[in-house]
Order: structure tokens, then C-alpha cells, then sequence
């Protein structure tokens, strides 16, 4: 009877221990390109995840094991890894300024579509800081390349590899992690080998993209010696300027698309605010330019403009509620100045500088002009300006502050809709549903700034919560942790309350509310939660 009963056991534990149950959901093989590195000097991780699961992976989250080191840059992790497909990844780290041995420590975290994080991929490395540390006694890599370029335009990076050793190298590849929407338009041939005490030089012509971006860039090599494989990487500083009022309209057109005319169209709220409030948006934008300009100074990018404006306006108005002109013009000369004309003239003034900017308001079939707020486009996506809130930021960072879920409980409990005026003829209301753009995928988005914010501990205790919990509760405790005054604040009331704690205050929290009102500001709930009220 007892040998009956082991038999069953026993194949489990064979079943189990030869992975058939589980397996994980890729190969990961970690590698750094040095070992031995000046005190503060950049090291670089670099990790080759091949998807051998199910589904596609979303995500990696690299861990340190040693505070001692930081990490200057993430890689950029495809929006989906399809089954089968591999992608190298390269983080680059700065180690300590102490000289001394390290054992530096990694782990990675994966996310799946099915929103499953997996662990238990580890690396380990004896890293020596020391101030006698040289280049690298094989194969050096260096890139001739400008520090800064415009958006839009061409740059030549030249990469030269010099061979140290006194045999030929085989040189087996040459990439690149480039800046988001750069791409290689051009590049001569990588030579099948470097001579010994040689050195090759590769020449290649990159194009950036319309848009700010600043870093860090990396050349990779790969090669052989007598077989024997091995790699370098080089890194190199890098910014990408885009100021759209130095264009002209045919590139500005190329550069946004169809959005180009939320520059030039005429008109900024619709006829129902004309007739509500007798006047009319139309503006010269011609007019306003140099006065934006003055603004905005040397802006490097769309986002930096529409900062200064809101600054410059912070500190030139007083802000009320009583709305006396749809003008830019007269409400530029006034002193005081509505919420709703602030919004006006921030949007006048972004289109005066070639910054595709809109309006966008809720409206409940009669009304549309709740709430006003701007957008601006850049190739990022659309950003926001809420001037009553005091908030600037992309849309994704606006949906995880503490003033969008009241926008939320309005429209998916009082029937109201986020508009994009768009008047053309002044004929009553005229404005897109721009409603999706906020609601579309809204759980994952959430989740996705709450782990950033989360430290990777946390991260699969709070997935352990959201299990737990159903559809609305889940949205409810997003919002609840995305309006958390700071990222210690979050990490502290996390890391002390239990799963069961933090489930049942959010169950309770959301059965007291969810028929209320919400609050503008949704602060007062994460107090509540966090027990300081």
C-alpha cells in the first residue's frame, strides 16, 4: 500500500524536476563587456532573451543586487516578443566610485500579454573597480560621432575597431541600440576580418527622428579569435534637438502627419462657445510668434515650449472662473484671466510656433465646454496641459495622476464624452470624440506607471492584489496607488501592509464610493487608504 502511494509521488517529482510543468517562458544568457572598470566608469549588461514560451513577452525589469552600482540607461523592449523571435537587450550601469571587488548580481523579470511576470533568471559577475583600469587587451571599439543633431536630419557615425592582439580578429557583426525612431539609411561594408596591430573603420549614416531625445547610444561588435567568441560595446553621448518653429512647412508636414492642421487651423473652441459667450477663437498666429518665441527662448523640443508657457503664464495672470473673451488677443492683454483662457492661449500660442495644439473639453450632448484642457502633439503622442491642476505631461502620465479619475467616473458613469474641438464654420458643435485615446487599454497603461514606480520587490506583490481583485476594484486600486503623493509614499505603505490588508481596505474603499461622487482631486483617497486621515 505505501509502495503505491510513492509511485504517484515519485512521478510528480520526476514530471516536475525535469521542468514539464515548469517551464519557463524564454532563455535568458546575461554577459557584461568588462570586468574590470574605473571607479564610475559605465559597464555594459547586455542580455539575450529568447522567447521560447507560449505567448509574447511585453517587458523586462532588470534587478541589481548591489546598491553600489546604477543604471544610467534602460533598453527600449519590444512592444510585443513573438514566440520564437530573440532580442538583445543592453542596459548600461555606472559602477562605484569606491575602488574594491563587487560582486554585481542580476536578475530579470519578464512580463507576458497574459500580464504574468516570470523570475528566476539570474547573472552573476566579480567586478573589480580599480583606478589602473585600461581599455580592453583585445579588441577596442571607439565612434566618431556629433553630440548633438537636429530632428529630422542626417548624421555619420564612424566606428573604428582596433585589434590589440598580433593575430587577425574576425569580425563577425556591428549593430547599433539607437534612440527611439532613429534609424541606419546608410553604411558601408563591415570587413570579414581586422589584421593583427590593425585597425578597420566602418562608416554609417543615421537619421533621427522628429523628436527630442537625449542618451545614450551603443555600438556593438561581435567577434571571433581562432574561434573563440566574444563581444565589445561601446557608448556614446548623444541628444537630438527638435524645434519645429526653425521648420519649414514641408518638413512640418512630413513630421506630423496628419496632425499638421491642429497648427493652422483658424478657429480653437467651436460655435457652442461662440454663442455662449459672444466672441469668437479666430486668431493671426503670425502676430503671436515673435511674441512666443521670446517665450520660449531656446527650447529643445515641443514639451520644453509648452513648459515655458505655462511658467511664463503662472507668473503674468491671476486665474478665476469667469470667462469674459474667446480672443487670444484681448485675453493676452488682460491681467486676470479664466481657467478656460488660459487654456485658449496656451493653445494659440503652441500653434503660433508650429506646435500641432487643441483644445480638448467634455461634453455631455449639450455642453462642451467642461473642463477645458490642451493637447499638443509631438511623435511621442499627444501631452497635456491642465493649468487648473498645474499639471504638464503626456497623456499616459495624466491618466496616472490624481485628476483623471473624476474625468473617468464622468464619462463612464454620467455619459460624458472627451472632445477635441475642431470648429471649422463656426455652426454650433464641432468636435472629435477623442474618449478612446484616455480609455483604451486604461488597466494596462495604469499598471504598467504603477510598477515603474513600484520598487521590483513590490512589483509581484501588488500583481498577487490584483489577482485578487475584480475588474472595478483593480482600476479603483490603480487609481488609488497612482495618485500617491510621492514614490516613497507608495513604496512605503506598500511594503507594510499584507496582500490581505491591502485587498480588503481596497474592496471596502471601493463599496463605500463607488455610488459617490468622486472627489477633483483623488489625493484625499490615497490618504484614506494610506490611513494619514
Amino acid at each position: 500500500m505505501v509502495m503505491r502511494r510513492l509511485i504517484p509521488l515519485l512521478l510528480i517529482l520526476i514530471v516536475v524536476v525535469s521542468g514539464c510543468l515548469f517551464k519557463p517562458p524564454a532563455e535568458v544568457r546575461f554577459s557584461v563587456d568588462r570586468t574590470l572598470v574605473r571607479p564610475g566608469g559605465t559597464i555594459h549588461v547586455m542580455i539575450l532573451v529568447n522567447n521560447t514560451g507560449k505567448v509574447g513577452l511585453t517587458g523586462a525589469t532588470l534587478v541589481l543586487g548591489d546598491d553600489s552600482f546604477q543604471i544610467l540607461q534602460e533598453p527600449k523592449f519590444p512592444e510585443i516578443l513573438p514566440v520564437g523571435d530573440a532580442v538583445q537587450l543592453v542596459w548600461i550601469l555606472r559602477a562605484p566610485m569606491k575602488p574594491g571587488v563587487y560582486n554585481l548580481k542580476l536578475s530579470l523579470e519578464l512580463t507576458d500579454e497574459l500580464k504574468r511576470s516570470w523570475t528566476g533568471f539570474y547573472g552573476q559577475f566579480r567586478i573589480t573597480v580599480s583606478s589602473e583600469a585600461g581599455p580592453s587587451d583585445e579588441v577596442e571599439v571607439s565612434v566618431e560621432a556629433p553630440r548633438m543633431i537636429g530632428g529630422g536630419e542626417t548624421a555619420n557615425l564612424t566606428v573604428v575597431i582596433k585589434n590589440k592582439l598580433d593575430v587577425p580578429v574576425e569580425l563577425r557583426d556591428l549593430s547599433f541600440n539607437l534612440f527611439n525612431g532613429m534609424k541606419v539609411v546608410s553604411a558601408t561594408a563591415l570587413p570579414a576580418t581586422v589584421d593583427g596591430k590593425g585597425e578597420v573603420r566602418v562608416s554609417y549614416t543615421v537619421k533621427a527622428p522628429y523628436a527630442y531625445r537625449e542618451g545614450y547610444i551603443s555600438a556593438i561588435l561581435k567577434y571571433a579569435i581562432s574561434g573563440a567568441e566574444g563581444s565589445t560595446v561601446k557608448s556614446f553621448p548623444m541628444k537630438v534637438v527638435w524645434r519645429p518653429w526653425n521648420q519649414s512647412s514641408e518638413i512640418l508636414k512630413e513630421a506630423y502627419g496628419l496632425k499638421y492642421h491642429w497648427v493652422t487651423d483658424g478657429y480653437i473652441v467651436d460655435g457652442y462657445w461662440t454663442e455662449r459667450y459672444n466672441s469668437t477663437s479666430e486668431f493671426n498666429r503670425i502676430e503671436f510668434r515673435n511674441i512666443t518665441l521670446k517665450i520660449i527662448g531656446n527650447s529643445e523640443s515641443e514639451f520644453q515650449a509648452a513648459e515655458a508657457i505655462y511658467e511664463w503664464m503662472m507668473r503674468t495672470y491671476s486665474l478665476g472662473d469667469t470667462t469674459s473673451s474667446l480672443e487670444p488677443s484681448k485675453i493676452l492683454q488682460q491681467d486676470r484671466i479664466s481657467y478656460a483662457e488660459a487654456q485658449i492661449l496656451i493653445t494659440a500660442m503652441l500653434r503660433s510656433v508650429d506646435v500641432p495644439a487643441r483644445i480638448i473639453t467634455l461634453s455631455n450632448g449639450t455642453d462642451c465646454t467642461a473642463r477645458p484642457m490642451t493637447e499638443f502633439y509631438t511623435a511621442d503622442g499627444w501631452y497635456i496641459v491642465d493649468v487648473r491642476h498645474g499639471f504638464v505631461g503626456s497623456i499616459d502620465e495624466y491618466i496616472a495622476s490624481p485628476y483623471f479619475p473624476k474625468v473617468y467616473q464622468l464619462v463612464t458613469r454620467d455619459g460624458y464624452r472627451i472632445v477635441a474641438q475642431a470648429p471649422a464654420t463656426l455652426k454650433g458643435h464641432e468636435h472629435v470624440d477623442v474618449t478612446g485615446d484616455f480609455l483604451a487599454n486604461l488597466e494596462d497603461r495604469l499598471l504598467k506607471i504603477v510598477n515603474e514606480r513600484l520598487n521590483p520587490e513590490l512589483r509581484s506583490k501588488l500583481m498577487i492584489v490584483m489577482n485578487n481583485l475584480d475588474e472595478n476594484e483593480r482600476l479603483y486600486a490603480l487609481f488609488i496607488f497612482a495618485s500617491a503623493p510621492s514614490e516613497d509614499d507608495l513604496n512605503r505603505v506598500l511594503s507594510e501592509y499584507s496582500t490581505d490588508k491591502i485587498e480588503q481596505d481596497v474592496k471596502t474603499m471601493y463599496e463605500f464610493y463607488k455610488d459617490m461622487s468622486w472627489r477633483d482631486d483623488f489625493t484625499r483617497y490615497w490618504k484614506i487608504f494610506a490611513g494619514e486621515v
